[in-house]
């Protein structure tokens, strides 16, 4: 929790909106999907402290106890997974700050035939404001992308094509040696994959069973990019935990490549600002955060309450978990 809230306030614009009270006003007590603003209440109050220099260190007591209320599984002192109460924490905040009150029902099928003729950034932008429709808060601007995954049947090259919001990308680190890039990574999640045999797609024009390929795209990358990579593996019974050194880069993260060629999208270069570690193995282990302090250019490390100075060299590390990147036009 430590690790997740010190990469959450070094989010300068998430923070800000907190810090000058502008939640209050979006707060929707009446989603019975959030909290009724308990959450938003407990993570402003918790910001506000923790930007307000009067403490050297705070313990985070009255925010457990909040975000328990909505994931009890955070309520006791166990070891939980950062990612997992990252994901938790964010969706909660969304909901609580969602300003629909009232959704429009969902669309029919007859709205997808349509979207499948159309130009690939007419369609993607169209899937986008459908989505705002229905929700739309600070959470939704800042960390929300969206997928665009295709299906082609290989026999009749008819295609259907989904469009998905995204809060993070969840990277498969695809080598157990000693080391890969960031760019493998995303390599791989992108890779195309061939559904066939027992997972062959039911092609509604051929009107059967079909070998197809499916491929995923990045059709809109948000400002603040969460990138989990995923050294958790599950192996038959067995789970194992990968220490293989993923390198990626502190600055001008370039996602260019894994957008759609034909689109003027916003600048798609980040920049590194945190990062959260996980040491040790499954049944034990600590997280700790290292955050990039902007105004002094410096990297910190937070391990609980104690606070250093860190050589940006030790940022890239066996250890990183979860890799906080802002968009370098983000101010």
């Amino acid at each position: 929790m430590n690790s997740v809230l010190q990469c959450l306030s070094a989010t300068v614009p998430l923070a800000r909106y907190f810090l000058d009270g502008s939640y209050k006003r979006h707060i929707n007590a009446t989603n019975f999907l959030g909290t009724g603003g308990i959450l938003a209440q407990a993570f402003g109050d918790l910001i506000r402290v923790m930007w307000s220099e009067q403490y050297t260190f705070v313990s985070p007591i009255t925010f457990r106890d909040a975000i328990a209320k909505f994931a009890p599984q955070f309520k006791g002192s166990d070891q939980q997974d950062s990612q997992e109460l990252l994901g938790f924490l964010l969706d909660g905040l969304h909901e609580d700050l969602n300003l629909v009150v009232t959704k429009p029902p969902p669309d029919n099928n007859e709205d997808d035939d349509m979207m499948e003729k159309m130009p690939e950034h007419m369609a993607s932008n169209l899937a986008w404001e459908k989505y705002l429709l229905r929700n739309s808060s600070i959470i939704v601007s800042l960390f929300q992308g969206q997928f665009r995954s295709r299906l082609q049947c290989t026999s009749c090259k008819l295609t259907s094509t989904t469009y998905n919001p995204f809060m993070y990308l969840s990277l498969p680190i695809p080598s157990h040696n000693q080391g890969i890039s960031l760019s493998a990574c995303l390599d791989e999640f992108v890779r195309e994959e061939v559904l066939d045999g027992d997972d062959a797609w039911f092609c509604s024009r051929c009107k059967t069973r079909r070998r197809a390929i499916k491929r995923l795209t990045l059709s809109r990358l948000p400002d603040i990019l969460l990138i989990h990579l995923k050294r958790f593996s599950f192996s038959g019974p067995f789970r194992d935990k990968l220490e293989t050194l993923v390198s990626y880069p502190l600055r001008k993260l370039d996602m260019r490549r894994y957008l759609p060629s034909n689109e003027n999208k916003a600048p798609a270069i980040y920049d590194l600002y945190a990062v959260s570690n996980h040491f040790g193995g499954l049944n034990g282990g600590h997280y700790t955060a290292q955050v990039r302090n902007g105004y002094r250019n410096q990297w910190h490390n937070f391990d609980d309450s104690r606070v250093s100075v860190c050589d940006e060299r030790a940022v890239v590390s066996k250890s990183a978990y979860i890799l906080f990147y802002v968009r370098t036009t983000v101010s």
